[in-house]
């Protein structure tokens, strides 16, 4: 596990800068502002030292300095305790920020609590809470900066007049940083990009070389992993020099660190090693010690990949304890989960369990459910090639429940805001029906005193009144059709899946509902697991944008290899279900062996690359023969799971299908349930291979 967006926390925080030529509301060599910011970022590898010289300074400036001055040594001094992971002390300055802002009147004081609790919850690993208070914090920075890209400084000082508010473009540009991080995390290519593209105009605009270098490099990666490689290297060329200009090693440690995320991510290990190599050596000569330690870190990443967990494990060894001592939970994570799946390339298994336990642990309290669904799947694949295959299926189990709630509340979230929008547009409607009524009323007592004046006009008005009234009945209906509609259409978003357009879980479960002998007498038909091959690698390797792509043309292929009234389901991540009804066993096979064939004979484009992509199959044919005893659907389902799963062991691109079972009642059916490699070795049940295109 590559903890990228920790370096690129360290790099934006943890270097030492430069002169520039100064820029109106920006950066000017030698200010009291630049030397605070230049503190700031020394304080990450040295915390102690760095606040030492903020207290010095502060004392030098005397107690008449202006309350913008002190707001600032107050935020420096935040920044500094939240990057050396002291949440509490961090904590007490930021109070002391919402303090400042109410008593002076000052937004850029509330900006500043909001930043310094951003960067908090991000060394916590909390990256949906630091990016919602950096995104509070950079709107209230944003009135007196320029808006988008580099702006001429006449209309900048026309802003900062209109606005009343200085440009602290330095805070701007850490909260874009948080901001433009949680977009990697999540596989926002298009907003990380969009956050590095304003964070290096905000820069250019200042003058700031060193944050221009860092910017410039960060808008590499984001373009790279946009698909646009070329483009990318040009960048991170660019970049290269305008680091190697400034007398800054951290700044060509950024520049070396994003080199290697770009070579990561064109599929080239070499250049990725390298590249990781000379960034480490150069932090270790510029004596920062933390970084040279989490640099180890992706080190320990880089050698596991490459089959040397021995070195791996040393990195991680050395990284660990100097990551603890700054309290950085998110980095601990990452090498706690290195240094257990080194251990178990050493064969050092129980070790690497126990590491495993610890990890899941720290993943649990942060409530972060996707990144312990990853480390459940590295684990559960590095014990398969370690031989302890039980202990694979164990985690290859959790792993599938954890990606189902993963994949639950990501339904959910889209649900509950297409409901917040419908449940909006029905308010709206029903207040302007109430404003059409008061206008109604207001024209009827209007006319009420003309008829008192001018009898002639009667008959007309009253016939305005009645067509009025008519209009507003028909709106009424109109209108309730339309919402009846709405939740029509909501039902059925809930029951599809949005990248596929599938049936998903919910939709099965409300069939089986429906079904009275799945229920009652048993499940009937036949149901069959399909599992993408090594479908991490492509999302690894090619980027999620592809990984989709695959996705759509997998549900596109398998809606074309089953009947018409056959269902297709996304069953969870790149897992798919098929239910097919009335078939035979020998049809069963028919169809397990058309699945591997539309899948894996012809490759998928994806980003004018061709991916050959392969699937794994378990499957059976329902109630099992010969004695066909009654099953429940979840009972099916486990149990062409179970079939799956023998299918991936046994080298994937495959079928597995369970073609009998020695069990004349529901106990003896559980027990093979319960055990399935043990009743599949001692012949109690009955298996058919089929491989699949090209499998031998």
């Amino acid at each position: 596990m590559r903890a990228w967006p920790a370096f690129a926390l360290i790099l934006a925080l943890g270097a030492t800068s430069l002169a520039a030529q100064a820029v109106p509301g920006g950066y000017a060599a030698g200010t009291l502002d630049d030397r605070i910011d230049l503190l700031v970022r020394q304080g990450y590898d040295h915390p102690a030292e760095a606040l030492a010289s903020l207290k010095q300074l502060r004392e030098a400036s005397g107690e008449s300095m202006v309350p913008a001055v002190a707001r600032n040594f107050v935020l420096a001094e935040g920044i500094v305790q939240a990057q050396a992971g002291r949440a509490n002390e961090a904590g007490t300055l930021a109070e002391q920020l919402l303090v400042l802002s109410r008593e002076q009147q000052d937004p850029l004081a509330a900006a500043g609590s909001n930043l310094v609790r951003a960067i908090v919850a991000e060394t916590a690993g909390q990256l949906d809470v630091a990016a919602a208070l950096a995104q509070s914090a950079a709107t209230a920075y944003q009135p007196g900066c320029p808006p988008h890209g580099p702006a001429a400084p006449a209309a900048s000082d026309a802003m900062q007049a209109a606005s009343q508010q200085p440009c602290d473009y330095r805070s701007l540009w850490r909260a874009l940083q948080v901001l433009e991080r949680r977009a990697m995390s999540v596989g926002q290519t298009s907003a990380a990009r969009e956050h590095a593209q304003a964070a290096f105009d905000l820069a250019d605009w200042a003058g700031d070389a060193f944050r221009k270098v860092y910017s410039l490099s960060s808008l590499a990666v984001a373009t790279a992993r946009a698909g646009q490689s070329d483009v990318a290297a040009r960048s991170i060329a660019q970049a290269r020099r305008m680091a190697a200009g400034l007398a800054d090693p951290m700044a060509m440690v950024r520049v070396k660190l994003n080199e290697a995320r770009v070579a990561d991510l064109r599929s080239d290990p070499e250049a990725t090693l390298r590249a990781t190599e000379e960034a480490h050596a150069i932090a270790q000569r510029a004596d920062a010690r933390r970084m040279a330690a989490l640099l180890m870190s992706n080190l320990s990443d880089i050698y596991a990949k490459r089959g040397r967990p021995a070195d791996a494990l040393r990195a991680a060894d050395a990284a660990l304890p100097v990551v603890q001592e700054f309290n950085d939970q998110r980095m601990e994570r990452a090498l706690i989960n290195n240094a257990g799946l080194a251990k178990i390339g050493l064969h050092r298994i129980a070790e690497g369990k126990q590491d495993l336990v610890r990890v899941l642990h720290l993943w649990q309290q942060s409530g972060q459910v996707a990144d312990e669904a990853q480390t459940l799947r590295e684990f559960g694949d590095a014990l398969a090639e370690a031989g302890d295959t039980r202990g694979a299926l164990e985690l290859y189990h959790r792993e599938r429940t954890l990606s189902a709630e993963v994949m639950q509340r990501s339904q959910n979230l889209v649900l509950k805001e297409m409901q917040t929008r419908y449940d909006a547009e029905a308010k709206q409607r029903s207040i302007d029906l109430v404003r059409r009524d008061n206008e109604v009323k207001t024209a009827s007592l209007a006319n009420r005193d003309l008829m008192q004046r001018i009898w002639v006009l009667l008959a007309t008005i009253m016939a305005l009144s009645v067509a009025l009234a008519v209009l507003l009945v028909r709106r009424v209906r109109r209108t309730n059709r339309q919402l009846e509609a709405s939740h029509a259409r909501l039902r059925v978003a809930s029951e599809r899946d949005p990248l596929t357009d599938l049936a998903n879980r919910r939709y099965f479960h409300s069939v089986m509902a429906a079904e009275p002998k799945a229920v009652g007498e048993g499940f009937s038909g036949a149901l069959l697991l399909v599992d993408i091959d090594h479908f991490k690698h492509i999302n690894d390797g090619h980027g999620h944008a592809s990984g989709d792509v695959v996705l759509v043309e997998i549900a596109r292929r398998l809606n074309s290899a089953v009947r018409g009234n056959d269902l297709v389901v996304r069953w969870g991540g790149e897992e798919f279900l098929i239910l097919a009804s009335k078939l035979t066993t020998e049809q069963t096979d028919q169809l397990a062996a058309r699945v591997l064939a539309s899948v894996g004979s012809a490759p998928i484009m994806a980003n004018n690359e061709a991916l050959w992509v392969t699937a794994s199959v378990g499957y059976a044919c329902f109630p099992l023969p010969p004695y066909a005893v009654p099953v429940t659907w979840e009972q099916a389902v486990n149990l062409a799971d179970m079939a799956l799963y023998t299918a991936k062991n046994q080298g994937r691109n495959r079928a597995i299908g369970l073609v009998s079972a020695s069990a004349s009642d529901a106990q003896s059916l559980r027990a093979i349930e319960s055990d399935f490699d043990r009743a599949w070795h001692e012949g109690r049940v009955t298996l058919r291979n089929t491989p699949g295109p090209g499998a031998s």
